[in-house]
């Protein structure tokens, strides 16, 4: 998944994205909520998509941005290949895909959800920690976000 997500970056004319561990393990624990609560959401179990980044210690950064990718699928559906096909022709994740982050976890975990079983449920986490403004001027906080989710379909 990051192969493919950084080629898409490259054929773009942009940097790659370097892999982040403490992405990895929110965007597995994320995973893991949504199967644990049956929930296919960027809220699942009731946490904000930033949930994980925080509890991991990627988000404490005085400036950050984050940005997360959700899918799923079974079979055929929930592989790499399907899953980033799926991502590159939604608007949204396209623009997680290409947007301003300097690194990506990605997590998968396999499980039963809504009713399927073996769903693939796959995340992928963006970030970056934004430098500081040059000069004395107090860092600016700044905290953007960006979630995107696809479901497979019919």
């Amino acid at each position: 998944m990051r192969c493919m997500t950084n080629f898409a970056r490259q054929h773009m004319g942009m940097a790659g994205l370097v892999d982040a561990d403490p992405l990895d393990r929110s965007a597995a624990e994320k995973s893991g909520d949504i199967l644990r609560c049956d929930s296919f959401s960027h809220f699942a179990c009731g946490r904000e998509f930033t949930y994980w980044m925080q509890r991991v210690g990627y988000i404490p950064a005085r400036c950050w941005r984050a940005g997360e990718n959700i899918a799923w699928g079974t079979g055929d559906l929930g592989t790499v290949r399907s899953i980033f096909r799926g991502w590159i022709h939604s608007p949204g994740h396209l623009e997680n895909i290409l947007g301003p982050y300097s690194q990506i976890g990605v997590g998968l975990r396999v499980g039963n959800l809504e009713g399927h079983s073996n769903a693939h449920v796959w995340t992928q986490h963006f970030g970056s920690h934004c430098s500081p403004p040059p000069g004395p001027a107090a860092p600016r906080r700044e905290k953007l976000a960006r979630a995107s989710a696809v479901a497979p379909a019919g």
